[in-house]
């Protein structure tokens, strides 16, 4: 400011001072008119609330309520897994190995095309539909074991009601249903099969599918006629068990 009067640099520095105190003013002020006007729209929301006018007396009666509304829908959700999944140990605890598929896998077949034998029931796929080679990938044997259980229990059931004869039977890829947490409540294992069934035979199938331990979901179903008088329904459909996480 050489060169400036005394008055001059006095009028000079009144503006910049009046300038930055505003600024200043404008930077503190201005987060608590935000406040306000949120603290405003927050009032008027609890205003319109139906719990406005309650006392904390009948506030406590309410979260009571809703925790045993809520607890009852959990155990309702737990029963409900009960019901319709497979059996809790249908996975070892210390977890699956190749070596444990392929024993398991040597057993189920060793055991139902003996029961198919006794029953008189033409098993006609041996295997299963299983194959014997796994990838080297750990949720891929897990997945296998998974269909293994799947099919050994369908197959048992389907022998079990005098089924003439057990054309095909192969296990499709899991179909995975999540919540609106994105995370997976329930995983479906289906199955394909077809078979040649009598009417009545047939209804007792549909019973069993339903009985608990054993629940299936019959995703799709078709029947024609069938070319053996004693069993003149040709059934092809797709049956799937639900294992929840």
């Amino acid at each position: 400011m050489r060169g400036l009067s005394e008055r001059q640099q006095v009028l000079l520095v009144i503006p910049v001072a009046i300038a930055t105190l505003a600024v200043i003013g404008f930077l503190l002020v201005a987060p608590q008119l935000q406040r306000k006007r949120e603290i405003r729209n927050l009032s008027a929301q609890l205003a319109k609330s139906p719990y406005a006018t309650r006392s904390m007396d009948e506030l406590l009666a309410i979260a009571a309520h809703e925790r045993e509304l809520g607890n009852a829908a959990k155990a309702e959700w737990e029963e409900t897994k009960r019901r319709l999944s497979r059996p809790a140990d249908i996975i070892p605890e210390e977890g699956v190995g190749r070596i444990d598929y392929k024993m398991e896998l040597f057993k189920a077949r060793s055991a139902l095309a003996a029961k198919s034998e006794v029953l008189g029931v033409d098993l006609v796929p041996q295997d299963l539909g299983l194959r014997d080679t796994l990838g080297a990938d750990d949720e891929e044997v897990r997945i296998r074991w998974l269909q293994l259980k799947t099919v050994e229990s369908l197959v048992d059931t389907i022998l079990g009601r005098q089924v003439y004869t057990l054309h095909a039977v192969s296990p499709l890829d899991p179909i995975s249903h999540k919540g609106q947490d994105g995370k997976t409540l329930f995983t479906e294992y289906p199955v394909d099969v077809d078979f040649e069934v009598a009417f009545e035979d047939l209804y007792v199938f549909f019973q069993s599918v339903l009985e608990e331990g054993r629940v299936f979901f019959i995703r799709s179903f078709r029947a024609r006629a069938g070319e053996v008088a004693s069993a003149p329904l040709r059934v092809q459909a797709v049956v799937s068990s639900a294992i929840f996480e």
